[in-house]
């Protein structure tokens, strides 16, 4: 097999002399000068953007290529810098009866390091187009190779030479952007599973913690009984009624927890989750709610996100089990110093001192991750009737955009 160098006579030869006979990708081709390469390579930047960790982008970039030069079947192989194998990458169709001349066609680049970047691999298989795009970036080494089956190789060399050289172009940066987009997806699932960690630890893991004290507690006064005297029911009791109530704290908690990963992790930003959120009480309940949300989705960490999402739905449970309004309304807005307002009202029938009872855990709650914030809780009640809970905080990306 030999290497020809499909760029102009002009340019340095490879390594490897060509074979007699063969002639290097036509630049006199008329057709396929680039536009249609460049639409297919953009298409395929945004769907590896999307999904790092997906083929599919390739996938559709090859079916662009396949149809565009009329070719009927086609495969993109990765092959690294210093490996053995060409891994493939993308397919439209069967190429393993060609598997012997694609990986013969890969060890003959390995000789090629300082060649330029793309390369028409004529062989000896009827039907077999074999172009190597290189592959340069500081982390990411080596070829891209397109593999296409076709009746005639010629017709792809003498017509299509500027697709080619437009693709030779642009593979190396899909690479790249492909590599970069998965260490980028990578690193936000770590901060999202540590955000999650921390959520487990300073509510859940507190609750289950009191409990085996709980538990503790009533298996020492039970043992500290003489026997055959009977222990104190009153004291055992009130234990076990805490321990009920502590439970009742713990399941509810999880399964708010649950609700947040859930709404965080399906990929929705911060305004669907509050959107979807707000339509999951209104259907709880005969409150008519509105949302004001003028917050772009990028403005909070991913821990603020959480904490935000957890204290607007604390918020909206409250209004539903206690509130008994007809209206309520949450709004996010920005103020001049750069803060975020949150404010959630209602037109019930406000907080007296029962009510306050009745929503003290749900307070403490949204007070505790207020603080998470470091921003400022408030609860009041408004002259019309109902109450208003408001929440001051300066996110972390603004505070490090004044320094």
């Amino acid at each position: 097999m030999s290497l020809v160098n499909s760029t102009s006579s002009e340019k340095s030869r490879p390594d490897r002399d060509s074979a007699p006979g063969k002639a290097p990708l036509s630049t006199s081709g008329h057709r396929g000068d680039g536009t249609s390469a460049y639409k297919l390579l953009n298409t395929a930047l945004i769907g590896i953007l999307a999904q790092p960790e997906s083929a599919e982008p390739y996938v559709g970039m090859l079916k662009g290529i396949v149809g565009t030069v009329g070719a009927g079947a086609g495969a993109i192989f990765h092959f690294p810098a210093g490996a053995t194998q060409a891994m493939p990458i993308a397919s439209t169709g069967d190429v393993s009866a060609y598997a012997a001349a694609i990986q013969n066609f890969a060890d003959s680049l390995r000789p090629s390091a300082r060649s330029p970047s793309l390369w028409d691999g004529d062989t000896e298989t009827p039907g077999l187009f074999i172009t190597a795009m290189r592959i340069d970036g500081d982390i990411e080494q080596g070829f891209a190779m397109l593999v296409l089956i076709c009746d005639n190789t010629d017709t792809l060399r003498s017509n299509w030479n500027g697709f080619f050289e437009t693709l030779g172009e642009g593979f190396s940066d899909i690479f790249r952007a492909t590599r970069q987009a998965r260490v980028n997806r990578r690193r936000d699932l770590q901060i999202e599973r540590a955000a999650i960690s921390r959520e487990l630890h300073d509510s859940l893991a507190q609750s289950l913690t009191y409990l085996k004290i709980q538990a503790s507690r009533m298996q020492l006064m039970l043992r500290q009984e003489p026997p055959g005297e009977p222990y104190d029911r009153s004291e055992v009791e009130s234990v076990v009624h805490e321990l009920r109530n502590n439970l009742n704290i713990a399941y509810r908690q999880l399964r708010e927890l649950m609700t947040t990963f859930r709404l965080t992790m399906n990929g929705k930003d911060i305004g669907q989750a509050i959107e979807e959120s707000v339509g999951e009480f209104e259907k709880r309940s005969r409150i008519a709610f509105d949302l004001d949300n003028r917050l772009a989705n990028d403005e909070l960490t991913v821990d603020e996100e959480m904490q935000l999402l957890h204290i607007v739905r604390e918020a909206l449970s409250n209004i539903v089990r206690h509130s008994h309004a007809r209206r309520a309304k949450v709004a996010l807005r920005h103020c001049d110093d750069n803060s975020i307002r949150l404010t959630v009202d209602d037109d019930g029938v406000g907080i007296d001192d029962s009510q306050r009872r009745a929503q003290h855990l749900g307070l403490i709650i949204m007070q505790e991750r207020c603080c998470n914030l470091g921003g400022a809780f408030s609860v009041r009640e408004q002259s019309g009737g109902g109450t208003e809970i408001q929440v001051i905080f300066t996110p972390q990306k603004s505070m490090a955009a004044n320094y």
